[in-house]
């Protein structure tokens, strides 16, 4: 059992913590909780953090999700269900998968996170790269109808051959 922290050494390490990456307050809890803090010295501490705007779960969502959808494109729904994993409210983690980059639709995310990866099946035959492409977006999150239009259409524009 980790021995008990006072607030001044918990607020020194949420600081280490924001200063690696920006954090969500549930990620902040948990790691203080781990560490060793009670209850009452962790619900200081966040307060303390949010006065000082270290700790703001909007602004994280908003920017975390445009971040994943323009680092590593996936669908809306995966990136909800990841905000959600990093303990944002579902409300607020479908709002924010909602809002990013609304210029992309769901067709859009696919065909972006497909133009990254298709070449590397360039020499595989037909049947092969459809196969692997469309596991590869079903994996982003995307459902089976956008998943197989999106990969014929863009292996009929890659031109590919039947092996």
């Amino acid at each position: 059992m980790p021995k008990p922290r006072n607030e001044s050494w918990a607020w020194q390490y949420l600081n280490r913590l924001i200063a690696l990456r920006p954090r969500t307050e549930a990620e902040l809890k948990e790691k203080l909780l781990a560490k060793g803090c009670s209850p009452e010295t962790v619900e200081k501490t966040l307060a303390k953090a949010r006065e000082a705007g270290l700790v703001d779960d909007v602004l994280f969502a908003r920017l975390f999700a445009e971040d994943r959808l323009l680092s590593r494109p996936r669908s809306r729904r995966l990136l909800a269900r990841e905000l959600r994993a990093k303990g944002i409210s579902p409300r607020l983690a479908e709002q924010a998968a909602g809002r990013a980059l609304p210029e992309l639709d769901e067709r859009a995310l696919a065909r972006r996170a497909l133009e990254r990866r298709i070449s590397l099946w360039r020499g595989l035959a037909r049947e092969v790269a459809e196969r692997r492409a469309f596991a590869f977006l079903l994996r982003r999150g995307f459902d089976r109808e956008v998943a197989r239009a999106v990969v014929e259409e863009m292996l009929r524009e890659e031109a590919w051959g039947s092996g």
